[in-house]
């Protein structure tokens, strides 16, 4: 690391080498900046670190907003989980109700989830990216033999081939010596035959010159037909040597051998996925211990739906016959009952207007509960939504019907309809902090988008009822399985535990979150479990 002057002393025209650095001021100091640094009341609890560990590129202290000028980031809202500047807060956040202050919210920060899930993943893209420059240099060091090796195979055929040639070379100068030796043999046997005919011929031809010059008639009559057989033996001899001779011309038809021989080999190369996997380290995942049991104040109470308010107070919908809200504190002391027109169902908290939304068990009514007047302050006529499930954002109200999810806004007005993936109720109905949409039909837990877009469906192994459900603030799903306990679903729709499993008869059907999801609320035949996070 290249030496770094100290910012105070730079300021004073003086230079001086640092050796701390201030994390939390984000600046370098010498050694005797670094006593005066400790030595400041405001400054004395500053974390100062060797000079070497100063980051080269990330601002610590100063997280500020891209999108307007640096601004720094004052408020975070809980209901988008994201960081806001003052102008971000006016544009995007005005209508929101979780929106608190950076120095508010961060107190405890490091023991969150949140950081200890971010320093997690800087751990595991570090290690990964160190295994991956790992396995690439291996590989290409490999695949360098690899090609040196097919270079040698490519050697050892031109060899083969070259002496493939040279045999056929030696075959084909061999088949020419034997057809050049027939036709010369032929044409020397014909030679040989030709000359002792010819021999024969030239003494017959100086017997009968002589008789033809000097002999009497009577010499040339005897020899004429005396040697009339011998002579016609050898007409017919020369005859057969003329007939049978022949001219013979050789040469080389020589195979095109581009054309031929278009290649000795050619280079297959296989691609296929490497091994390498993102090097991760086992989640710190939330793990829930029992804390204690209420049974609530209407033993004859069927819940289906519970929820929280912002405060944390347990919202319980008692669905027998009487109907009503039952509301608990967050130490599980019962407050009040709010009486409801009609049987409810599931229940949903909006915080915007500290009311709940409540489905029917029978009729077509949605129910608004006012907790300040203690009462239901009007009932919205919504049209299939008996036994639906309910949920809310910052702008709309999902509610369940048979095949679909329809969408109203926060006074119950329709606004639009998603198609769900399976022709049966939607019962059970919960969001995330992403706006994805889970719900339950009994049998199928679906994650969808708002436009309808299909994400996962999950269905437990033996077709065990589905019940209620619920969202962690990491992602993960719970819902109550029919006979055999809460099971938790990884962000992408994978079985990943039992999070609480049965030990008697009956089963949970109802499940919450305290909203910062470290307290998990159970139901099951009157009787409420709380478990806290370790």
């Amino acid at each position: 690391m290249e030496k770094v002057e100290c910012e105070p002393c730079k300021t004073r025209d003086k230079k001086h080498e640092s050796t701390h650095w201030c994390v939390f001021c984000e600046e370098s100091f010498c050694s005797d900046c670094t006593e005066n640094h400790h030595a400041q009341k405001i400054s004395r609890d500053h974390e100062l670190v060797d000079i070497n560990r100063k980051p080269m590129h990330t601002n610590i202290a100063n997280q500020c907003c891209f999108k307007h000028e640096n601004l720094p980031f004052e408020y975070f809202c809980i209901d988008h989980d994201v960081l806001s500047c003052k102008e971000c807060l006016a544009e995007s956040h005005r209508s929101c109700h979780k929106v608190v202050s950076v120095d508010a919210v961060s107190k405890g920060a490091k023991q969150s989830q949140s950081f200890i899930d971010a320093l997690e993943l800087v751990g595991e893209l570090v290690e990964t990216t160190h295994t991956i420059v790992i396995d690439r240099e291996s590989f290409i060091e490999n695949f360098e033999k690899e090609a040196n090796s097919v270079k040698n195979a490519i050697r050892e055929l031109k060899k083969e081939a070259i002496s493939h040639i040279e045999s056929l070379e030696k075959s084909l100068l061999s088949d020419l010596d034997l057809k050049k030796d027939k036709i010369m043999q032929k044409s020397k046997t014909t030679i040989i035959e030709a000359e002792d005919v010819g021999k024969i011929a030239k003494d017959k031809k100086v017997v009968f010159d002589l008789v033809d010059k000097h002999g009497s008639e009577k010499q040339a009559f005897l020899f004429a037909h005396a040697y009339t057989q011998d002579l016609t033996d050898l007409k017919k001899k020369i005859t057969g040597m003329t007939g049978q001779s022949t001219n013979a011309t050789i040469k080389l038809t020589p195979e095109r051998l581009q054309e031929t021989i278009q290649s000795i080999g050619s280079i297959e190369l296989n691609e296929v996925p490497s091994a390498l996997t993102p090097c991760e380290k086992p989640k710190n995942l939330p793990q829930f211990v029992h804390k204690s049991d209420f049974i609530i104040k209407d033993d004859h109470a069927s819940v289906n739906g519970i929820t929280v308010n912002d405060n944390d107070e347990v919202l319980i919908v008692d669905g027998t016959r009487t109907g009503g809200i039952l509301v608990y504190d967050n130490n599980d002391i019962f407050k009040y009952r709010i009486d409801t027109k009609y049987r409810p169902w599931d229940i949903a908290f909006i915080s915007s207007i500290n009311e709940a939304v409540v489905t029917s068990h029978h009729d077509d009514f949605l129910q608004f509960v006012d907790f300040k007047e203690k009462s239901i302050s009007r009932t919205v006529t919504v049209e299939g939504i008996h036994q639906g499930g309910v949920a809310v954002s910052n702008e709309n109200i999902f509610v369940g019907t048979r095949g679909n999810i329809k969408i109203l806004d926060l006074q119950g007005k329709f606004i639009r309809l998603i198609e769900a993936h399976h022709r049966k109720l939607t019962w059970f109905i919960t969001l995330d902090k992403t706006g994805n949409i889970y719900y339950t039909d009994r049998e199928v837990l679906s994650c969808i988008r708002s436009d309808g877009t299909e994400v996962y469906t999950y269905s437990a192994p033996d077709d065990d009822t589905l019940w209620q459900l619920a969202v962690d603030n990491n992602g993960y799903v719970y819902v109550c399985v029919d006979s055999k306990g809460i099971y938790r679903l990884k962000p992408d729709g994978t079985f990943l535990d039992v999070v609480e499993s049965y030990e008697e008869s009956l089963s949970y059907t109802a499940i919450c979150f305290n909203n910062a999801c470290t307290k998990m609320v159970l139901y099951r035949c009157s009787s409420f479990s709380v478990f806290e996070q370790k």
